[in-house]
């Protein structure tokens, strides 16, 4: 599931560890300056933020334990943006973000103020033709080093990509990656776990509204099997509903779409073999 779904991914099956029954309520908030808007409406909003201000607040309910975050966001040049976000603990972190130092360069350096030494990172996004390169660097001050780096290479309809961890003890992790398409066939091949898990997957666009995938993941040494399929499309209503199927026994569902104008809603349930069922529901509201 993505960014803006409640998380229903399994923990012991890769689903989080949440309680049978238990339900998960998401609330995003969001004030942008929509240049599209008559100059009369938004007055709050305009008043609180300009054409390089945002702020974006969220609210999660699991249970009776309740989050929440906000962030503002502020773009101090063209290419030079600013974020802090602030969690219901006080927790503080800011991100900044340049772009344009060298062309096709994009660096971000994170972290949290009261706690900089475990929690400083610089990550940098290079992008050149049919190549791409990320290379994140973490735990420096900390004196346990991390380097995550990772390389993208388009060719033709093919696209091969590597990818390795390195820290204070040596390389971590690896993996190598090759994806190509075919008519309205998406097939992709992984290796990863330092080539120790094989992971095949496809997609087919069924028309222009629908689209069947499935995934197999082998562990090489256990000779362990898991699969997976499901189906996606959107509906006449613009609203989206996908549904995918495990091997271990596990089903999901998800439906999202408007629920008004402004206020974006996605609903999603899941049920295991044993009939445990786990539900979260997510709105996001864009003023």
């Amino acid at each position: 599931m993505d960014e803006n779904q409640p998380n229903t991914r399994h923990g012991r099956h890769g689903v989080s560890p949440w309680k049978p029954r238990e339900t998960l309520v998401s609330l995003r908030v969001s004030l942008e300056p929509d240049p599209s808007s008559p100059a009369r409406s938004n007055l709050a909003s305009r008043r609180l933020l300009s054409k390089t201000q945002s702020v974006k607040a969220d609210i999660v309910s699991k249970g009776v334990d309740v989050t929440a975050s906000a962030t503002g966001t502020y773009a101090i040049a063209k290419d030079f943006t600013a974020d802090c976000t602030v969690n219901e603990k006080g927790d503080v972190k800011g991100t900044m973000a340049h772009a344009g130092l060298v062309k096709g360069l994009r660096t971000t350096v994170s972290g949290e103020p009261a706690n900089a030494a475990k929690t400083l990172k610089v990550a940098n996004q290079f992008l050149h033709g049919p190549v791409g390169v990320k290379l994140d660097v973490s735990g420096v001050v900390s004196g346990a080093p991390k380097v995550d780096m990772s390389a993208l290479w388009n060719v033709g309809q093919w696209s091969l990509g590597a990818e390795t961890a390195v820290g204070k003890n040596g390389v971590a992790n690896y993996a190598l990656a090759a994806q190509t398409k075919i008519d309205d066939v998406v097939a992709a091949i992984v290796l990863a776990d330092k080539l120790e898990t094989l992971k095949a997957s496809a997609t087919y666009k069924l028309d222009s509204n629908t689209s069947l995938a499935a995934e197999a993941v082998y562990k090489l040494k256990s000779r362990d099997l898991k699969v997976c399929a499901g189906v996606a499309t959107t509906l006449e209503n613009g609203h989206a509903a996908r549904a995918v199927l495990s091997s271990s026994g596990n089903a999901q569902v998800t439906y999202s779409g408007e629920v008004t104008k402004g206020l974006q809603g996605t609903a999603c349930a899941q049920v295991d073999q044993a009939l445990k069922y786990k539900y979260g529901l997510q709105f996001n509201y864009k003023m």
